[in-house]
């Protein structure tokens, strides 16, 4: 029997990589207006408001109305989520280490296209539901749901944003789980898309800053898909080259996107003590 068999003795590493717990991203990408193919730094979102029909007498000259068109401009910024690999020390690993910083590249533009919309919908929103001591409740669920019916938004245009916290509260409240309300089985098969006409979104906790957080209050967002609008100059993309001087492959991932709310009435805001 050979006894020093095992100073040789070698360690077998597993060649998947467990990736840290993030979001994929684009997950709001595709609930407001976009323009892509954008030429220029900014890109005009227009408006218009209402007319009315009066009544008018046979022979009678008719009152000419102004809508009022307006427009407000989105500035594009530049992103990049650069990494480099090092082609010797690729070597020492058992996994192909440019296509996991691929993946981490893209999920960073994935999320960083999410938070560019959060960051539209916050800064002036046109209604405000305060957080009266209450995570998120199924009151404030039909209060947006009230004020989207008087404003005439249409239903498969309307979304909601908010955080596991947030979720976590209505999931304790039988009006929205229990079939003794409702039929519709929005739970079965453990994920919920729409309820009473509106698209609910989870945004998970991301590095970019998610949801705006102060201390306990989590601010989350519901909003008519024409109420906002993005812009996207140079599209998503990722990319590996080598650098010969570096001796290594640099991972990037590149985009140029801005968005601003076009019309405030069609955002609201909706406060969330998360404590409770």
């Amino acid at each position: 029997m050979s006894t020093s068999l095992t100073a040789v003795q070698q360690i077998e590493f597993d060649a998947l990589v467990k990736a840290e717990y993030q979001s994929l991203g684009f997950l709001l990408r595709d609930t407001v207006r976009v323009r892509r193919d954008v030429i220029g730094a900014t890109v005009s979102f227009r408006k218009v408001n209402q007319i009315q029909a009066v009544a008018t007498g046979y022979l009678q000259s008719v009152v000419i109305q102004d809508p009022g068109y307006s427009q407000v401009q989105a500035i594009l910024q530049k992103y990049t989520a650069p990494t480099a690999v090092d082609t010797v020390q690729e070597l020492t690993v058992n996994f192909d280490a440019k296509m996991e910083n691929a993946m981490l590249v893209a999920n960073a533009l994935g999320r960083r296209s999410d938070q560019i919309i959060i960051d539209s919908l916050a800064v002036s929103p046109g209604q405000t539901i305060v957080n009266g001591g209450t995570n998120m409740t199924y009151t404030k669920y039909t209060d947006i749901i009230q004020f989207f019916d008087n404003n005439a938004v249409p239903l498969p245009e309307r979304f909601v944003a908010m955080s596991a916290s947030n979720f976590r509260s209505l999931l304790a409240d039988d009006h929205f789980v229990s079939t003794f309300y409702t039929q519709n089985r929005v739970l079965d098969k453990g994920f919920i898309r729409e309820f009473l006409g509106i698209n609910v979104i989870i945004i998970p906790n991301m590095q970019e800053g998610g949801l705006p957080l102060s201390g306990n209050i989590r601010k989350t967002f519901a909003w008519h898909k024409q109420s906002t609008g993005m812009g996207i100059g140079h599209d998503f993309r990722t990319e590996i080259n080598y650098l010969p001087r570096e001796t290594s492959w640099l991972v990037n991932g590149i985009f140029s996107a801005g968005a601003i709310t076009i019309d405030n009435l069609g955002v609201i805001e909706v406060d969330c003590d998360e404590s409770v």
